[in-house]
């Protein structure tokens, strides 16, 4: 029997690609049982498909007031960049 991590995993696979026999049998009789996992494998099912939607339109999902201005934007680069280069900086790899 597969546990439920096992399950979340599939059922993230599953929204890909087929799963083979013994990973969809192994599947429907945990989701049978167990009323979690069925409803997440039920929930990522939607999402996925409101994501492809979404995607397909080219629409965000976010308002037009909750959009960043392309100065802020511009700053929150700059600043991820400074960090990144910092942190490269302060973990250089010792060869032994």
């Amino acid at each position: 029997m597969l546990t439920c991590k096992e399950v979340s995993y599939l059922a993230s696979k599953k929204l890909d690609r087929k799963l083979s026999f013994r990973e969809l049998i192994g599947f429907k009789m945990h989701t049978a049982m167990c009323r979690l996992c069925r409803h997440y494998a039920r929930d990522i099912k939607v999402l996925h498909k409101l994501m492809l939607k979404v995607g397909e339109k080219g629409q965000t999902l976010l308002p037009e007031s909750a959009k960043l201005s392309e100065q802020s934007r511009d700053r929150i680069k700059l600043a991820l960049d400074k960090a990144l280069q910092d942190d490269n900086k302060n973990n250089k790899f010792i060869a032994d």
